[in-house]
């Protein structure tokens, strides 16, 4: 009887230790950062940050087709840049995921724009 189980706890820990770092490693583990977790950071590698755009803070450039606005975390808020389309759904105070990485002056440089909406994310374009 113990001989069972012995060989059944020997076959079950690596399965076990396997599906653990999988699922810590996985990029579903941290879908995104928040601002305040991005802002104490100091890599430069790209990473996906999610927070509240600051009301009155989005900029429109139509020449460039440059959008620039803030994210806000709970104590420190992000100065963000991005070219390309923005959802019909962009406004002030709802909930964006930026994918991109930090540009030479500390801000954000993003290249993918999400709005969380109430029930799902919605692209750009």
């Amino acid at each position: 009887m113990n001989t069972k189980i012995i060989i059944g706890a020997l076959v079950l820990l690596p399965v076990l230790a396997h599906l653990f770092y999988a699922s810590a490693t996985s990029t579903f583990a941290g879908y995104y950062v928040t601002v305040d977790q991005y802002v104490a950071r100091s890599a430069v590698t790209p990473v996906r940050v999610g927070g509240q755009i600051v009301p009155g803070s989005i900029r429109w450039d139509n020449a460039t087709r440059t959008m620039r606005f803030q994210l806000v975390g709970d104590n420190a808020k992000l100065d963000v840049v991005y070219r390309g389309a923005v959802p019909d759904s962009f406004r002030d105070g709802f909930t964006a995921i930026l994918e991109g990485a930090r540009s030479a002056d500390g801000g954000f440089i993003a290249n993918t724009l999400l709005i969380k909406c109430p029930h799902q994310y919605l692209p750009a374009g």
